[in-house]
């Protein structure tokens, strides 16, 4: 330290005393060594640590099991915060965390952690994580289960009754993989989460799903993945006495317990419908279809089973007497023929109509009470099919219902009161076009329902493009997103017949015109066409818009737009310099034209913008000074 300098203590941030002190450095008019402090940086860039990815993760991430996270390799952490580990469960994520002990004295911070992880309490899920419902693999999986299903349903009953012998063929072993994959699949639905139908939530607790699971699917897909055919072959090829008959013929009919896993088909189907993009309606009718079908070649299948003897002393069926009408045996009858004859039987009695062939009628006591059944089936399906296509045919199109009735009641109106029958056109294409508006008007309602993120997220795909025609929006719509989505959800979906307006009283927002042409003042703007860009002015002109074709189009109110850009002062002083802007443009073209006009004519303007002509008295005006003069009174310039 110099002979012209003194250090004293000063005290530093809020401790008192003599603890936390510094030196500081005086000078008494001789020059300091004393270097400058540089200024703190207000940020700083951090490295994220990520855990080696296990084996398993590995494996999950690349057949899509699960979705992997994307997270950034580094974060800015600004001076006064610092980046902290979150566990959650066995995954880690990071987040900037405020040092709230920053600046106390060290006697009370130092029996403490400097930057303590932050662990949240998590269920705890098992060996194996609980599937991802967003996840590829859980779409292909259950697109293979349903496809697979569809191969039960149908090969399993005609297996049964058509094919006598088990060999180990390639349909044994086809057998086999597909028990194997609905054994996995039982393992696929113990870790994939459900929504509580109560309260709407995700359920992702192994142990509640295991719990749903054991009291809905489990009995049912554990007796379907017995391997009945492996128990026949192992109980007895050959069997030489009526029990060991008996018992390989319970077996035998044990293989269609199979067809329990049918009844998980509609569920599939169900979670289907959003990937392929499936109305109510058309799902349902595809429904009735595959019953329909399926249940024609069940019904063949069972009508095949009632041939069959359970002793030898029993009398034969309608196979025998076809045969003996065909003066063959029933070993000469080949297996499509017998397939194709049981499904001529069962067509038929599905219809009501009922077989017309007395060869193919049945001949025991066994088939005419599967007849009977067969009949009570047939009178059921009917009844449910009739009611379910009403039903859903009503709901398909509940707008267009409404629509033809209200027409059919100004029709009967029209035809009671003997009116001119170009009244009734006049009314009809209102009507016509009222209802393209209520559809239009609809779509608007049901995305009001929608929550407010899923809601900006919906129109934000719709209206985005729509906004980006907007030059004092467009910088702005990846910079802040909320604006957008702000923006987006409050745009309207207009339908305008022919021949009506639009507006009356002057702009009352920024319009898109989708489809169609209209006119204002004398222009005309075809489709794609945008008007309403400086609505933010203060004195708004008074011009009609009206519709020369049936229009729609998108509206952003000039509510939305002020209450929007409200919260952004910095885009709203944007837009109305942008406005200010393009109103002076148009102010400097017009008068411009309008001076280059009067001087064609020879004219001298003065102020205030009236011209004066040799051959017009004080205070004439001609068509150019009334031009000038509604300009002013519009504008307020």
């Amino acid at each position: 330290m110099s002979s012209n300098e003194l250090r004293i203590p000063v005290p530093q941030g809020g401790g008192g005393g003599g603890l936390g002190r510094r030196m500081s450095r005086i000078s008494f008019g001789g020059r300091s060594t004393a270097t400058k402090e540089k200024p703190m940086p207000t940020e700083h860039q951090e490295k994220i640590e990520k855990k080696p990815l296990t084996m398993y993760q590995k494996l999950t991430y690349l057949f899509d099991i699960l979705i992997a996270d994307d997270e950034p390799e580094t974060m800015t952490v600004p001076t006064g915060s610092f980046l902290q580990r979150v566990s959650y469960g066995k995954t880690d994520r990071w987040r900037i965390a405020k040092d709230d002990y920053l600046g106390m004295p060290a006697y009370l911070i130092e029996h403490r952690e400097a930057h303590p992880d932050y662990r949240v309490p998590v269920e705890e899920q098992g060996m194996i994580p609980v599937l991802d419902l967003t996840s590829n693999f859980l779409k292909k999986w259950d697109m293979l289960s349903l496809l697979l299903l569809f191969f039960t349903a149908s090969v399993t009953p005609f297996e049964t009754a058509f094919i006598t012998d088990t060999a180990f063929d390639l349909l044994f072993l086809i057998n086999r993989v597909v028990d194997l994959v609905f054994f996995f699949d039982m393992g696929v639905q113990i870790r994939t989460p459900y929504r509580d139908t109560q309260t709407g939530r995700l359920v992702r607790d192994g142990k509640l799903i295991l719990a749903r699971y054991m009291k809905s699917w489990f009995s049912i897909d554990l007796l379907s993945v017995i391997p009945f055919d492996v128990i026949s072959n192992v109980a007895g090829g050959s069997a030489s006495n009526l029990g060991q008959l008996r018992l390989l013929r319970f077996l035998r009919l044990a293989r269609l317990l199979k067809l329990l896993r049918v009844l998980r088909a509609s569920r599939k189907l169900k979670q289907w419908r959003v990937y392929i993009d499936l109305r109510y309606a058309t799902l349902r009718i595809i429904q009735f279809c595959i019953v329909i079908v399926f249940l024609i070649h069940w019904l063949a299948c069972g009508f095949r089973l009632a041939n069959e003897t359970n002793n030898p002393g029993d009398s034969p069926g309608w196979l025998t007497h076809y045969a003996n009408y065909m003066n063959t045996t029933t070993d000469n009858v080949g297996m499509m023929e017998q397939y194709v004859l049981a499904i001529y039987w069962s067509s038929s009695t599905l219809s009501l109509v009922g077989p017309q062939w007395e060869v193919l009628s049945p001949t025991t006591v066994r088939e005419c009470g599967y007849a009977v059944f067969a009949n009570f089936v047939a009178y059921m399906m009917a009844l449910f099919m009739i009611a379910s296509l009403v039903n859903t045919l009503g709901v398909a199109n509940k707008l267009q219902t409404e629509h033809d009735l209200k027409v059919d009641n100004y029709l009967e109106m029209f035809q009671r009161l003997k009116l001119d029958g170009r009244l009734k056109i006049k009314v009809h294409e209102y009507l016509s076009d009222h209802y393209a508006a209520a559809t239009t008007q609809a779509y608007t309602n049901l995305l009001g329902d929608l929550p407010t993120q899923l809601h900006g997220f919906i129109t934000t795909e719709i209206f985005v493009d729509f906004v980006a025609k907007i030059p004092y929006l467009e910088p702005f719509i990846d910079r802040e997103p909320n604006l957008t989505q702000e923006l987006c959800r409050g745009i309207q979906i207009r339908t305008i017949p022919a021949n009506a307006h639009i507006f009356t009283n002057g702009y009352e927002g920024i319009y898109y015109l989708e489809h169609g042409i209209c006119a204002i003042d004398g222009r005309v703007y075809p489709s794609g066409s945008i008007f309403g860009r400086t609505v933010l002015r203060q004195f708004i002109k008074r011009s009609e818009c009206r519709a020369l074709t049936n229009v729609t189009v998108h509206c952003l109110p000039l509510e939305v737009l002020q209450t929007a850009l409200a919260k952004f002062p910095k885009i709203t002083y944007y837009a109305k310099r942008w406005t200010a802007w393009q109103v002076l443009r148009r102010y400097i073209y017009t008068y411009s034209t309008l001076y280059m006009t009067a001087a064609k004519r020879g004219a001298r303007m003065v102020p205030p913008l009236s011209s004066a002509r040799p051959t017009m008295m004080e205070g004439e005006y001609d068509d150019i000074d009334l031009a000038v003069l509604e300009h002013i009174s519009e504008f307020g310039f």
